[in-house]
């Protein structure tokens, strides 16, 4: 109905434009005003025919360089639009409607310097292009979409608006065309500070051992389901008087457990997420390329777990949800994770990856230490936004033996992530 009211009054607007200059040449009379009258008379036949000329039933697509690629990159987009009549459009405006997945930039290593200046990185995109195409039936414009999130975006639109010289007639029209992009965490080199290839005895393990290495026993501890019966230690068992079962180094590399803390909640800062995210899957890469096995639990509005497992299949799984992974749920990660406690198998070295730190995630910490080999948090948190009570939380996970890395600006900025395990 609106639709139709605004073709009226365009058609009514054409109708009284042309009453005027006729009127003025009939009651002036004279060669001057005849002049007028027939030198706007074809700008006013091309305005009546361009209000009846359909821009609704042109062919509009968008062609993007890749569908899937890393946070940050830039990709190449090209719009196309065909249409069947070449009827003369003096200008033609192109615009993009961009989701609000793209409303703020990817500068990679670079965002961490706004950690503490979140706007900074808000970005609200816009395309808008004007061409020319006068009698062109096919009109195409490339333009290049930088520094793009982490995430999953659906493009979905393109508008387009035309009218004539003077501004009296303008049309529009909205094409549905939905263009699809993932773009997946960017990884770095982790570097290791901690000698973890060594075979001593102990409670640090290692991924850093080849697999030819399974045979080596690095130490005995109890029996626990799933055990080769060929592995029990009788020695340390009658000693003991408690089944005991051989350790090899490679088990050891390979029992680890890697959690992430994906709960939103008041004040989360959302560079220092993304920073959670890279760091995970750059944790997770590097496990992989030295084919030591680790399973992983995110715990959101959904919990989600990917067991131990080398397969590409598994790996490709990890990293499109690790890409689409946003902040949700209401209920505590210190309570999902005492929750989990219990469905966590006994003798695991446990990383957590956490940009928050309180008293109930302590606590829940110090309950799963109690059957853990090894806890290492990762905290990623602005260093201003460190307070003291932080501190304190972490000197005292530090003295009872959990070893505390803490990823502000100073380290996300660099090339590689520095970590102590």
């Amino acid at each position: 109905m609106i639709k139709r009211m605004e073709f009226i009054v365009k058609v009514l607007a054409v109708v009284v434009l042309v009453s005027v200059f006729y009127s003025y040449a009939m009651f002036q009379g004279g060669f001057v005003s005849w002049f007028l009258f027939y030198s706007f008379l074809p700008l006013i036949t091309y305005m009546a025919v361009l209000l009846c000329y359909p821009i609704s039933n042109w062919q509009v697509t968008r062609k993007m360089g890749k569908k899937m690629i890393y946070a940050g990159d830039e990709i190449q987009v090209e719009i196309e639009i065909k249409r069947k009549v070449g009827f003369p459009i003096y200008f033609l405006v192109i615009e993009e409607f961009f989701p609000s997945s793209l409303h703020h930039k990817d500068s990679l290593r670079n965002k961490y310097k706004y950690m503490d200046e979140q706007e900074a990185l808000i970005e609200n995109r816009s395309m808008k292009r004007v061409v020319f195409p006068w009698f062109k039936r096919r009109i195409r414009i490339n333009y290049l979409l930088k520094h793009i999130p982490r995430g999953e975006h659906h493009v979905k639109a393109i508008r387009l608006k035309t009218g004539d010289f003077f501004g009296f007639v303008k049309k529009d029209y909205v094409y549905p065309v939905d263009s699809y992009l993932l773009a997946y965490p960017s990884t770095r080199k982790l570097s290791i500070k901690e000698k973890v290839n060594s075979f001593d005895e102990g409670g640090s393990p290692s991924y850093r051992v080849n697999m030819k290495n399974t045979n080596v026993v690095s130490g005995v501890r109890e029996y626990m389901p799933g055990d080769r019966f060929s592995w029990v230690d009788w020695k340390t068992t009658a000693r003991k008087n408690t089944v005991m079962t051989k350790e090899f180094e490679q088990e050891k590399s390979s029992n680890v457990l890697l959690v992430l803390d994906a709960v939103d909640y008041p004040g989360l800062n959302r560079i220092s997420f993304e920073g959670s995210i890279e760091l995970t899957a750059s944790v997770i890469e590097a496990f992989r390329r030295r084919t030591a096995q680790l399973s992983f639990l995110a715990l959101g509005e959904d919990v989600l777990y990917f067991p131990m497992n080398q397969d590409k299949g598994q790996q490709s799984l990890i990293n499109n949800f690790l890409a689409r992974l946003q902040p949700t749920g209401d209920v505590a990660f210190a309570k999902q994770l005492t929750g989990q406690m219990k469905k966590i198998p006994g003798g695991l070295m446990v990383m957590i990856v956490l940009t928050a730190i309180d008293v109930e995630k302590k606590r829940a910490i110090d309950q799963l230490k109690q059957k853990s080999k090894r806890i290492i948090v990762f905290l990623v948190k602005p260093k201003p936004a460190i307070t003291d009570v932080d501190n304190d939380i972490v000197h005292q996970l530090r003295i009872e033996g959990v070893l505390v890395n803490v990823l502000s600006e100073q380290q996300l900025l660099a090339k590689e992530f520095e970590v102590n395990m």
